[in-house]
């Protein structure tokens, strides 16, 4: 008899009292939804436990950084045994489908979707403002499109639900086109773009914003190559003047100015309070060191280099990047993690206007050179760059050297087709194109036991 774990997470575990700050995710026992979707505040209450859904050491707190960041030329791994060696196996690419990396991020996430899923099910069913519930809505919709971009970016076709499953319709899913799931995650943006405020209160800072959702679209189109859709969107999160590039870089990162004014969204840690401190993989890892080839990447001039150099934090025996850096308690910071900040918006405005048409002029040079001078760098011209495969390459080394960490640089090499070729220059390795792609779980595999709706990556068969 076959058993379905593929969608058996605990019901909505709660991690939010709606009757304190947003932050405050405080644990309460498991509600099944029958009973437990009645008024505004569960609601709310529910939006949370998606939001904290992010912030488990199967995204953001950990098993992300590792899928994510360590799968690039940003970090070496100098350890073949710690954690069974599975770490270190996606670093230098020979890993396979039972690594548990891939089982606790798949199932992490498709855990939040479910959480967000059961939300939007129930609460057309609640009596209760709807400028309100469309907000609460939007909240839930961008969580579960950022989830989903997260996936097949990672995996390719996954399967793509919109509604909470039982155990028994588990067991005839198959993986859904890339194409299709992108066509979901664009509709829930453009959705929560249009429900979402522009600010909130302080004491809910740190819900996604009208301005986050844009942001990510932008992304999102980026990938697919849509530039005058990205153009579009992108532009409106620039010209609204919500977001803004902080004046010395450190300032992003500090832990007595979160959630700052170039965040357009950030998963949330505190340190020292019960479920929100942060199990950063930067700080529990004893054997990742930051790439020679990402330092010597930067002018010495550069006053983002300090903050990509691996640091020892006080009262802790591991490296991690300097940017991060929390003094961690027994492994856990309170910082938070930077999903989307403005930074990013800029580059990836500059980058598309350059593919849409390179031009001597513009705002593509003003913004990349918006990023330049915050790093203490000169400015560029049409002297410099000349064309549109210099600008572009420009584009790129920026990305690298402002987004290390973040999460961006594995799928920046895989989305420009540069993967292959900067992985061999950068760490001496030969990387062979299916693993661009992660594997499928073993388990999935086994538990769906059909090749024909649910079949394995090619290459790890």
């Amino acid at each position: 008899m076959k058993k379905y774990k593929f969608y058996l997470p605990v019901l909505l575990l709660i991690l939010a009292s709606c009757n304190k700050k947003f932050l405050d995710l405080t644990p309460v026992s498991t509600i099944a939804p029958g009973q437990f979707f009645k008024t505004a505040s569960d609601a709310v209450t529910a939006v949370n436990g998606c939001y904290a859904s992010l912030a488990q050491g199967s995204q953001y707190g950990s098993t992300f950084e590792v899928l994510m960041e360590a799968r690039a030329d940003n970090f070496t791994d100098q350890d073949p045994s710690s954690n069974a060696g599975q770490n270190y196996q996606i670093n230098r690419y020979s890993d396979n489908p039972g690594n548990t990396n891939f089982y606790n991020a798949w199932v992490g996430v498709y855990n939040g979707i479910f959480r967000c899923n059961t939300l939007l099910t129930a609460i057309d069913g609640i009596n209760m403002d709807e400028s309100l519930k469309n907000r609460i809505k939007g909240e839930a919709r961008f969580i579960r499109a950022l989830s989903y971009f997260n996936l097949v970016r990672l995996w390719g076709p996954v399967p793509l639900l919109t509604t909470a499953v039982d155990p028994v319709q588990a067991a005839t899913l198959k993986r859904d086109d890339v194409a299709a799931v992108y066509k979901q995650v664009e509709e829930d943006l453009t959705f929560a773009a249009a429900n979402l405020p522009a600010t909130y209160a302080a004491t809910e800072l740190g819900r996604v914003t009208n301005g986050a959702a844009k942001g990510l679209l932008g992304k999102v189109y980026l990938y697919q190559k849509k530039y005058a859709a990205a153009q579009t969107v992108l532009q409106e999160v620039i010209d609204n003047k919500v977001f803004t590039l902080l004046p010395k870089v450190a300032d992003v990162f500090s832990t007595t100015n979160k959630y700052n004014a170039e965040i357009l969204f950030a998963v949330r840690y505190a340190k020292g309070v019960a479920n929100q401190d942060h199990g950063f993989w930067y700080a529990n890892s004893q054997t990742i060191t930051v790439d020679t080839t990402l330092l010597k990447a930067y002018n010495a001039a550069d006053l983002r280099r300090p903050l990509s150099e691996s640091v020892k934090p006080a009262g802790n025996a591991n490296m991690m990047p300097r940017k991060f850096v929390d003094d961690p308690v027994n492994g856990n910071a309170g910082n938070d993690f930077p999903v989307l900040r403005f930074a990013d918006v800029l580059l990836m405005q500059a980058e598309v206007l350059n593919e849409v048409g390179y031009s001597t002029g513009g705002n593509a040079f003003t913004y990349l050179n918006m990023i330049r001078t915050r790093a203490g760098l000169s400015t560029l011209s049409s002297t410099d760059l000349p064309d549109q495969t210099s600008f572009r390459n420009e584009i790129y080394l920026q990305r690298r050297l402002e987004l290390p960490f973040e999460c961006d640089r594995w799928f920046d090499l895989v989305r420009t087709n540069r993967a292959v070729a900067e992985i061999l220059v950068n760490k001496k390795v030969t990387l062979p194109a299916f693993r661009l792609i992660y594997p499928i779980p073993q388990q999935e595999i086994d538990i769906m036991n059909n090749k024909a709706t649910f079949p394995q990556n090619q290459g790890y068969d």
